[in-house]
């Protein structure tokens, strides 16, 4: 009887075989005990997918997308910045940094190897007073650097100690060679616990751990939505004896082959026959809601990543009045964040190295910081909203003032020193004879 009711189950369903089950075809799930994407599987993702590749990449390419400036107390001259500016084109500096950033979001982490000239070996560490040149840039993704223990800083009173000194890398063609961690540009990863990250050892997560369900559903989703569409009409075959025949040795495979017969002749030009004992029927399938279904996918993910579906899938933002800005500005604060926690201290490391290169005579600020130029760029009727909105509070602020001389709350003296100490105001009053003037003549 067993037999008989698995011969019924296949016949029909086909369950788990590749060829007629839709649900048997290849899917990336969550392993509980291990959540990390290995890096052939993110390899895979970010090279066949193009969803996924733009997931990774939008991000890395906005957060160089506007550039920077050197920000001091003291202005660079436009000689230095014009210096300084051409140096880092000449060696790659935005190409091999957003390459970095990619690798980064994909792989967990990257380097970025700075080849200099400074007399000594890639083992040896960087010598600043001796620096010639920068040659160029070559970035690395996790795969190929590595440590071992003997490699870290041994010295306890060293502040690097138990850091790596030394890192092992592998070439593209599988040559490999030991780089001294000051010649280096890290980028570590997103954030993960120190138990994962001692598993990567010393990498950090990749944006795939992240969003891997939201990817799942919502390209899971349109796989069964495209099935749905290409079976909007089902056909139901009602067979005599069917029962009887799967009994029989070879049953299900002669049933199998005559639904796999029907199924081929079934078209609209086509006549199908069948006995005349038999049905054949056509039920149509409801595609209703499955719009709304793949839309809330597509929400989850885009929630997941941060990035807007106008940006995501070059959607029109949905609801009335909508402009899809607010969403732009959320996404624009995260590539700032982005940019202030994973780009800016290797950034800041490259320009300190090209900085010293004595061929180049770039000479920065004592002290300086650098200011990446925001993402978002007001139109002229905003920025003319901007304007009138700081006119009208500084109005504001000033008439409160003078209602406060007039009531006699504050003196003029008072006024003028609470005035004085707002930037706008500081270099039209003076103060300096203040205090002679309110002292009394003898």
């Amino acid at each position: 009887m067993a037999e008989k009711f698995d011969g019924y189950v296949n016949a029909f369903l086909g369950h788990g075989l590749r060829s007629r089950d839709p649900f048997a075809s290849y899917r990336y799930g969550v392993d509980v005990f291990n959540p990390l994407v290995d890096y052939r599987q993110a390899d895979a993702l970010f090279t066949s997918n193009g969803l996924a590749n733009r997931i990774i990449t939008l991000p890395a390419t906005d957060a160089l997308r506007c550039g920077f400036e050197i920000e001091s107390g003291e202005k660079m001259s436009e000689e230095m910045e014009h210096k300084l500016e051409s140096t880092l084109e000449d060696i790659n500096t935005n190409q091999k940094m957003e390459l970095a950033l990619t690798w980064d979001r994909l792989f967990g982490g990257a380097v970025i190897l700075v080849i200099a000239d400074d007399g000594g070996r890639l083992e040896e560490p960087l010598n600043m007073d001796r620096i010639r040149r920068v040659e160029k840039l070559e970035v690395y993704s996790p795969e190929e650097v590595s440590f071992t223990s003997a490699m870290l800083y041994d010295n306890p009173a060293d502040p690097n100690y138990g850091r790596p000194q030394y890192y092992n890398i592998i070439g593209l063609w599988g040559n490999d060679f030991i780089v001294h961690e000051s010649r280096l540009l890290m980028f570590y990863g997103g954030d993960i616990s120190n138990y994962y990250r001692r598993m990567r050892n010393g990498w950090g997560g990749s944006v795939y751990e992240q969003i891997r369900t939201e990817m799942l559903h919502y390209t899971g989703g349109q796989d069964l939505a495209y099935q749905a569409l290409s079976r909007l009409s089902q056909g139901i075959l009602k067979l005599e004896n069917l029962t009887d025949v799967l009994s029989r040795e070879g049953g299900d495979l002669a049933v199998q082959k005559r639904l796999q017969i029907i199924d081929m002749a079934r078209h609209m030009m086509n006549t199908i026959a069948i006995d005349t004992v038999d049905d054949y029927d056509l039920k149509n399938i409801s595609l209703t809601g499955i719009k709304e279904v793949i839309e809330g996918f597509q929400m989850a993910l885009c929630s997941a990543t941060g990035i807007p579906s106008t940006l995501l899938f070059g959607r029109s933002p949905n609801g009335m009045n909508a402009t899809g800005k607010s969403d732009l500005e959320n996404y624009y604060n995260l590539v700032a964040n982005y940019q202030q926690h994973t780009l800016r201290s290797p950034l800041m490391r490259l320009i300190e190295i090209v900085a010293a290169c004595s061929d180049y005579g770039i000479q920065l600020p004592q002290t300086w910081n650098i200011e990446f130029e925001p993402l978002w760029n007001e139109s002229d009727k905003e920025k003319a909203e901007t304007k009138k909105l700081k006119a009208d509070a500084e109005k504001s602020k000033t008439d409160s003032i003078n209602t406060l001389v007039q009531s006699q709350v504050l003196s003029v003296d008072e006024a003028r020193e609470l005035l004085a100490r707002d930037d706008k105001y500081a270099e039209v009053i003076d103060l300096s004879l203040d205090a002679t003037m309110r002292t009394p003549v003898e």
